[in-house]
C-alpha cells in the first residue's frame, strides 16, 4: 500500500457505537475489582462490551501507550522490510532509547519490535520519519487514522507519547486501537513477546525485554494468558498500561490510566480475570 494511502484507508473500524449493552454471560460476572488509576475501561475485544468504566471519556494523556497508534500507522502504510535510516533528531530522542546511532540503517520491521517491545523513542521517532518523511507528518496520519476507528476525543502530536502541547486520548478511545491492534497480525505477534533479538547493523545484536511485567515470566505479577499489549509512563500522564488477555476464546482489553507502579500491574491482572470470568 503506498503511503498516501493511509489518510484514506479504513478497512478496520470500530466506532465506539458498536459497543453492546450488558448480556447474560457479563451479568453472571461477580462484583469487579475497584480500579485506582484516574481513568479506566475493560472490554471484550470481540464484542465490544463494556464490562466495566471509570472516566473513560476524560481526555488525559497516555504516555507511550500511544506506540499502538505508531504502529498502526506505520504497517498500513509501509512496508517493514523498508530500510529506514536513523538521523540525528531521531538519535537525540530521550529518555529510555535503543541508542540508534546517526547514519545506521534498519528494517522497518526492527524499528517497530523496538518501539512496541521495548518502548524505545528513539525507534518510535525513525519509524514516523522513515514513513511519512518527518514526525509532524505522521502524527497527522495518526490522528486521522484514529478518527476513522472512531476515536472521537484523540490527538497525537509525536509517535513516542512523550508530553507535547494539544496531545491527549481517552481509556475509551484506546480500547479502540488497542482492539484494531489486536485484529492486526502483525502488530499483535509483536506485542505478546517478552522478549525478542534483533540485529544492529555492526553484527551486534540487541535483547529486547519487554516493560509490561503481566508478560514476564519471572515477574511476580506474571498472567499466563496475557497477549499484549503496551505500556506508558511520563510525570503528566503518571503510569498507564493497556492490556489484553485470552482463555478459551475469550478476549478482553484494559486500558488504565493516570495510575501508579505500586498498583498498576496487580490492578491490571484483576481486572483481566475477572474479565474473563477467572476471579
Amino acid at each position: 500500500m503506498k503511503r498516501r494511502t493511509l489518510l484514506r484507508h479504513a478497512a478496520l473500524a470500530l466506532p465506539a457505537s458498536s459497543f453492546l449493552p450488558w448480556s447474560s454471560a457479563q451479568a453472571a460476572l461477580g462484583p469487579p475489582p475497584t480500579p485506582t488509576a484516574k481513568a479506566c475501561i475493560l472490554v471484550d475485544a470481540i464484542g465490544g462490551q463494556i464490562l466495566l468504566e471509570k472516566n473513560a471519556d476524560e481526555r488525559r494523556p497516555v504516555a507511550s501507550t500511544q506506540k499502538l497508534v505508531s504502529a498502526i500507522a506505520c504497517v498500513e502504510s509501509t512496508p517493514l522490510d523498508r530500510i529506514a535510516d536513523v538521523s540525528p533528531y531521531d538519535a537525540a530522542a530521550e529518555p529510555h532509547k535503543m541508542y540508534l546511532k546517526v547514519g545506521e540503517e534498519y528494517p522497518l520491521q526492527s524499528l517497530l519490535q523496538a518501539m512496541l517491545i521495548e518502548s524505545c523513542n528513539d525507534a518510535a521517532r525513525c519509524v514516523a520519519r522513515n514513513c511519512a518523511g518527518s514526525e509532524a507528518a505522521f502524527a497527522v496520519w495518526m490522528t486521522r487514522r484514529a478518527q476513522q476507528l472512531g476515536m472521537k476525543n484523540s490527538q497525537f502530536k509525536n509517535a513516542s507519547g512523550l508530553p507535547a502541547e494539544g496531545q491527549f486520548s481517552t481509556a475509551r478511545d484506546m480500547s479502540l486501537i488497542a482492539r484494531a491492534a489486536l485484529y492486526n497480525k502483525t502488530i499483535s505477534s509483536i506485542v505478546c513477546r517478552h522478549e525478542l533479538t534483533i540485529a544492529r547493523p555492526d553484527g551486534r545484536s540487541k535483547k529486547l525485554t519487554t516493560t509490561n511485567h503481566l508478560l514476564r515470566p519471572n515477574s511476580p505479577f506474571f498472567l499466563p494468558q496475557c497477549t499484549g499489549m503496551k505500556t506508558g509512563f511520563t510525570n503528566l500522564a503518571g503510569k498507564c498500561l493497556i492490556s489484553s488477555a485470552n482463555y478459551r476464546g475469550r478476549t478482553v482489553i484494559c486500558v488504565l490510566l493516570g495510575s501508579s507502579s505500586k498498583y498498576i500491574w496487580k490492578e491490571a491482572g484483576s481486572l483481566l480475570q475477572w474479565g474473563l470470568g477467572l476471579a
